[in-house]
């Protein structure tokens, strides 16, 4: 069972990098990418050390200096606005991991919850982070509403949109794992 765990969060590891590949650029935010996408879905199949571990391992690989962020990777991305998005994932994945373990949540509508929560989970840390790195640190003058514009009119939107049709796949996907461990099991 070990090995299938680590098997999956290596997947979810690489799945990460790619989404971060996809990306589409908006105005104060660096990129929007697929990332968040499979940090949701590190929740639902891995369990939440598992889960934590994998995005936390994802966050390290990058800071160490391995290329697989938006936009590239090393020790200075701490300083990029984009950063806190990143923190936000390690605890998005770990939380919302625990939750639906703990409470054994298996249907859509629990998914979709869960992933709406990641939501609020992942832009409290961004959008927190995102100003503090701009005001603070590299002294630009945005105004917060245009922070908050961008996100509420561009990239919400977006991140809902993809839960919706996330939370749908998640049942199968989740199943489908669930089947192959029993086969697994009895083979």
């Amino acid at each position: 069972m070990k090995t299938r765990l680590l098997f999956r969060a290596a997947l979810i590891i690489a799945l990460l990098t790619i989404g971060a590949r996809i990306q589409i650029p908006l105005p104060y935010f660096d990129y929007y990418t697929l990332q968040f996408t499979f940090v949701l879905l590190a929740a639902v199949i891995l369990p939440p050390r598992y889960a934590w571990g994998a995005v936390a391992t994802y966050v390290l690989m990058g800071l160490i200096g391995i290329p697989i962020f938006a936009g590239g990777g090393g020790l200075g991305y701490i300083v990029r606005p984009s950063f806190g998005y990143l923190i936000g994932f390690i605890f998005t994945a770990g939380i919302l991991s625990y939750m639906k373990h703990h409470y054994h949540l298996h249907s859509r509508k629990s998914y979709f919850g869960l992933n709406c929560l990641g939501i609020f989970i992942t832009y409290l840390f961004g959008l927190s982070y995102k100003i503090a790195i701009l005001s603070l640190y590299l002294n630009q003058a945005v105004p917060l509403s245009d922070i908050f514009h961008v996100a509420i009119a561009f990239d919400i939107p977006a991140d809902f949109l993809m839960i919706i049709i996330l939370s749908a796949a998640e049942v199968p996907i989740v199943n489908a794992l669930q089947s192959l461990n029993r086969q697994a099991l009895t083979h």
